[in-house]
């Protein structure tokens, strides 16, 4: 792919129907226990990003519309559907937006779990400084610990917590192929850098003000699953430290900002989690299968 190597694989029926976009630093790994129960009745491609894990380093800048592009680079040698539905989680779910923006006769309907929104300035307009930095929002001091851990040879700390943490902290029955898979990419310095840059330009107004409101966005069914807001509270007060009232502002603030994806297509639901904190897809995964129901049944 433009000389670009990328790693990925497809799951059952020969041509592809729905797309994994998985969440920033995410490995095949995380998911293929989900995508091989979602090809009972399809194709799925789950892919890394380039950069990402044990795909090439990619020359372009990590913007959204670039990591759309080269999806859709990769989509030509790869057989599918006509109309295809993209499954995305967090800021998978910027991605999966610009793609359909870039390319809407190839989209079926999308799947939003826990989306990163383009809006997501305004946790930085309407907190403080201080607010700001112990909302946990910011995930780039942790990103960059992470980099220079790995550039230092020295990413086997990280793996120490990341055992503890997602996701392996949502779902402990991973087999030792993905669990290598997932704990071996924070090693590479090339992947930690390359989540950095991802972060960084997600973050940057000049990519992201498009991706802000409807315009030239499809009608086309939209599943927006969003996270269970007692859970996401009692997590910000416990590893963030915070009161409940502070926790119960940012969490506000953050299905919110989420909810703006409602606005963007006349055929979209929303759908809370039960018992799931950011990762749904680990936790109630048959809330992706009721997302194709529907999506199924609108068309």
């Amino acid at each position: 792919m433009n000389n670009t190597k990328i790693n990925y694989k497809i799951f059952g029926r020969e041509y592809v129907s729905i797309i994994i976009e998985m969440a920033l630093g995410a490995c095949m790994g995380e998911w293929i226990h989900i995508a091989k129960e979602l090809s009972v009745n399809s194709g799925v491609l789950l892919y890394e990003r380039a950069g990402i894990n044990n795909s090439e380093v990619s020359l372009l800048d990590r913007t959204p519309v670039n990591i759309a592009q080269e999806l859709h680079t990769l989509l030509q040698h790869i057989k599918h559907e006509e109309k295809i539905i993209i499954i995305a989680h967090s800021q998978g779910g910027l991605y999966a937006q610009q793609f359909t923006r870039l390319y809407p006769e190839m989209v079926k309907g999308l799947i939003l779990l826990d989306p990163l929104s383009a809006k997501d300035s305004k946790f930085k307009e309407v907190l403080s400084y201080k607010e700001y930095k112990k909302s946990g929002v910011d995930k780039s001091v942790n990103i960059s610990i992470m980099y220079k851990l790995a550039r230092l040879h020295m990413g086997f700390l990280t793996k120490i917590v990341i055992k503890s943490a997602p996701p392996f902290y949502y779902y402990n029955k991973y087999g030792d192929v993905e669990t290598k898979d997932i704990l071996n990419a924070v090693t590479k310095k090339e992947h930690c850098i390359t989540v950095l840059n991802e972060y960084v330009e997600a973050h940057k107004s000049e990519n992201i003000n498009h991706l802000k409101e409807k315009e030239n966005f499809p009608d086309i069914p939209l599943v927006l699953i969003t996270h269970t807001s007692q859970l996401a509270i009692d997590e910000n007060m416990k590893y963030g430290n915070n009161s409940r009232e502070f926790a119960s502002k940012i969490e506000e603030m953050w299905q919110d900002v989420m909810k703006e994806y409602l606005n963007f297509s006349k055929k979209s639901i929303w759908i809370q989690a039960k018992n799931s904190s950011h990762y749904i897809h680990l936790t109630e995964k048959q809330l992706l299968f009721s997302g194709l129901e529907w999506i199924d049944a609108i068309m």
